[in-house]
Formats: C-alpha cells, sequence, structure tokens
C-alpha cells in the first residue's frame, strides 16, 4: 500500500471518529423544554385574526413549520392523520409559519399534501423563534385546555408522530 493511500485511509478513519463523537455528545446550549406557551396574535391566510385564546378550552396542538422544510412535508402530513381522528373528540390544531417570505408557498404545499389544518402568519422568524424557543422544524406545542404546555417536541424523525398521537390520545384521556 502506497503512503498516500494509506494517508488517506487514516484522514478518512480521523474524520470519521470526529464525526461520530460529535454526533454522540449531548446537545450544547439547548433551551429546556418550555413550561408556558406564550399567546399569540396572528391571522390565518385570508386575514382572519386568530389568538391563543381562540382555543381555550380544548386541547390544542400548535406546530411551527415552513412549507420548504423538508421535515415538515413529512411531519405534517401525519398531523393531519391525527388530527382527523381526534378532531371530534375534542382536539385542536393550528400550525403557524415561521418564514412569512414562504407564506405565499402554502396554499399550493396543503393542496399537495392534501391538508386541511388552519395555519397561522404574520409574525418574523426572529420573533418566532426568541418567543417559543424554536431549534429546528417542525416543533410541535401540545396545550392543554388551560393552556399549559403538557408536550414539547422539535424535531422530525420517523415514529415521532406515534409518540405525539400517544400524548394527544393521553390529554385526552381516550386510547390511541
Amino acid at each position: 500500500m502506497s503512503g498516500t493511500l494509506r494517508r488517506k485511509i487514516v484522514v478518512s478513519i480521523w474524520c470519521f471518529c470526529c464525526l461520530l463523537a460529535v454526533a454522540l455528545l449531548p446537545p450544547q446550549g439547548r433551551a429546556k423544554d418550555p413550561v408556558e406557551f406564550k399567546p399569540f396574535k396572528l391571522k390565518t391566510l385570508d386575514g382572519t385574526k386568530r389568538t391563543l385564546s381562540d382555543y381555550a378550552n380544548k386541547v390544542t396542538l400548535v406546530s411551527f413549520f415552513y412549507p420548504r422544510c423538508p421535515y415538515c412535508s413529512v411531519a405534517l402530513p401525519e398531523v393531519q392523520k391525527i388530527y382527523d381522528r381526534y378532531k371530534d373528540k375534542g382536539l385542536s390544531v393550528v400550525w403557524i409559519n415561521v418564514l412569512p417570505e414562504e407564506n405565499k408557498l402554502i396554499p399550493k404545499w396543503m393542496e399537495q399534501h392534501n391538508l386541511t389544518i388552519p395555519v397561522l402568519i404574520g409574525a418574523s422568524q426572529a420573533s418566532l423563534q426568541r418567543s417559543y424557543e424554536l431549534i429546528a422544524t417542525p416543533t410541535d406545542y401540545l396545550l392543554g385546555e388551560k393552556g399549559e404546555v403538557l408536550f414539547y417536541h422539535s424535531g422530525y424523525k420517523k415514529g415521532d408522530e406515534k409518540i405525539l398521537e400517544a400524548k394527544i390520545a393521553a390529554a385526552l384521556n381516550i386510547a390511541p
């Protein structure tokens, strides 16, 4: 084996080990799970004003997303299915777009994915990140009937929808 090839192999193994070590480190600087959900005043796509109090006295899932987010395009159709199963049992769901420059993409994105959950717009990305500790999309907040945070989850991987559905079922006091 030539010296150059040996060096390349050693460097490749070293890089792989470094990446693996970084991946296994606990996240740094992540905020603890929030216990309060800040009230909002936003608009629907047709301009109707909505506030958090519009969803009072119901178990409510608030999900933050943006249309071009690849994880959102996988996760939110799953949330739609959960909503369809539990909407008549007391579940309310609303999605909030975190990228105002993508507001115009929402109707087509919803049509492509057969989504009917209301979408709210009207806040800047920075204010949403600050107010709701957004570090990834989608970010889900499951709120109890009094607005308390029952469950918080950031990001998406396959199977997260099962955990979310179990939390929703428990909040509604029904079996999934």
